[in-house]
């Protein structure tokens, strides 16, 4: 069954453009698009969608990206949001993560990367672009280490790929750095967001240190 996705995005250039690169995708179905994340608030409401993916600055409304991630989440919790968008810095980053998106996408993407990060979140993992990925690790690495005495179900391979993740590298990377296929990386991944109950990269990172894995 494909997935259902509405797209919010202002820009009517990139927003045809991502309708044209999705209705290409077999496993992906639009269901909405709007240029105003007010519209798609009410869209959402009558008709959800499996997968959101959603512009920060939106100019057509007087309610920002964040805004509009907090009041689908707010009626639609079970919903994965997926942020595209052209802003890395931290003042849109955390914001847009704590709001409830499970995923940041820089719209420097390739259509490959927006159609695989659309089916990750979809899968129950969070995918980040490299550069954001690395962003969080740093800020992650600022907390101190707590260490608690639960023991975890994780198999050797996937402390392996934990470890590796907690540098910053990218599944693509990690598959690369191990000699295994990309798509063996993304399945131990979505077994590690499991076995520590994580729906996000900060989520898994901060169970992970709570229990002495990294």
């Amino acid at each position: 069954m494909p997935i259902k996705i509405t797209i919010i995005e202002d820009e009517k250039r990139i927003l045809e453009c991502l309708k044209i690169l999705l209705d290409g995708s077999k496993n992906i179905r639009i269901i909405g698009a709007f240029q105003s994340g007010e519209r798609a608030i009410d869209a959402i409401a009558n008709n959800p969608p499996d997968v959101v993916l959603v512009d920060l600055e939106l100019k057509l409304d007087d309610i920002s990206g964040v805004e509009v991630i907090k009041r689908i989440k707010g009626f639609l919790p079970e919903v994965n949001i997926l942020v595209f968008t052209k802003f890395d810095d931290d003042g849109h980053l955390f914001p847009a993560l704590k709001a409830g998106a499970v995923g940041y996408l820089l719209k420097d993407a390739s259509p490959a990367e927006i159609i695989n990060a659309i089916e990750d979140v979809y899968k129950e993992y969070a995918p980040m672009s490299g550069r954001i990925a690395r962003r969080i690790l740093e800020e992650f690495h600022n907390i101190p280490k707590i260490r608690s005495r639960n023991s975890s179900a994780l198999t050797s391979r996937e402390k392996e790929i934990l470890e590796i993740l907690s540098k910053g590298f990218t599944p693509k990377e990690i598959a690369k750095e191990l000699f295994i296929s990309y798509e063996s990386v993304r399945s131990h991944l979505k077994n590690i967001y499991k076995k520590l109950h994580a729906h996000s990269l900060v989520e898994v990172l901060a169970v992970a240190r709570g229990k002495g894995l990294i």
